[in-house]
């Protein structure tokens, strides 16, 4: 009877830990049902909204849409705005909605990583290495984000300037979904999905956090963060879309699916995101 137990639990153990492609027979942990009834509807309503038809059905497919979906998430007229036209209260407002993902982003790279093997688990990795500064504590990107994050807070209050402007759901659904899709282990394609066009887009938007910074005579070390990332995610971007994507696309139409649906939202919710900041960033004004 022992030995059943204990078989049992080791292979609901090891099925939590699974890989990518087995997404749909991975277990699921949580126990508070307010909080499931919340995550399943969510579910839901983000599913419903994705057209089936625009999905990839092949991974040849899914090359050419990746690229194409992961354009329309760069947001060059906010970008625009960042770099050209937003005052430091504006800037400092858009750090702090930026905070509530940013400030996780290192732990939700390595939940990524469980359970992928090959060119795969490699490549997040590297990306992990590159977010812990390659072994340099003063380099870990948390902690530069933190460092640029009290300058932020700093300039808000000098400036009587609460984080009201930033109660609003759009800020807290962009920052749960890459939570919700790291830490439940069957929605790890998704996850990756996500993760990936965050990483294949995001280096205009830092660039123009950079241009505008410089342009209100920020400190250069408050602006490190931004500025390392330019690069290191577009480099990301790219080893993500080799390393990731290619190997996993063709596994199977399930996970093409859940890769694709993960992209999908990710683009969804964070649109609708920015969007809304950007409308709270010019009410400072």
């Amino acid at each position: 009877m022992r030995l059943k137990l204990f078989k049992r639990l080791h292979a609901h153990y090891v099925a939590y830990m699974a890989g990518p492609e087995d997404f749909s027979s991975i277990p699921r942990l949580n126990g508070d049902p307010g909080i499931t009834a919340i995550e399943d509807a969510w579910l839901s309503w983000e599913d419903g909204q994705v057209d089936p038809a625009t999905l990839p059905k092949t991974g040849a497919e899914f090359r050419s849409w990746f690229l194409t979906t992961a354009d329309q998430h760069t947001q060059p007229e906010f970008c625009a705005y960042l770099a050209d036209e937003a005052d430091l209260n504006e800037i400092a407002l858009f750090f702090m909605g930026e905070e509530l993902v940013d400030s996780k982003f290192d732990d939700l790279m390595a939940m990524v990583q469980i359970g992928t093997q090959g060119p795969t688990k490699l490549t997040i990795a590297e990306n992990y290495w590159d977010e812990m500064g390659e072994g340099n504590i003063e380099h870990i990107h948390t902690r530069m984000f933190e460092h640029s994050a009290q300058y932020m807070r700093t300039h808000l209050a000098q400036s009587g300037i609460d984080y009201s402007n930033l109660q609003f759901p759009e800020a807290y659904e962009n920052a749960s979904l890459l939570l919700q899709y790291g830490i439940h282990r069957h929605l790890n394609p998704r996850a990756l999905g996500a993760m990936g066009v965050l990483e294949q887009s995001a280096s205009p938007r830092f660039q123009a956090m950079v241009d505008g910074c410089r342009r209100l005579g920020v400190p250069e070390d408050v602006i490190d963060y931004q500025r390392i990332h330019v690069h290191v995610d577009a480099d990301h971007g790219a080893e993500w879309f080799e390393g990731v994507f290619v190997p996993l696309v063709d596994r199977s139409p399930g996970l093409l699916r859940e890769i694709s649906l993960g992209v999908l939202t990710r683009v969804r919710v964070a649109n609708g995101y920015y969007a809304r900041i950007w409308d709270a960033m010019k009410a400072l004004r």
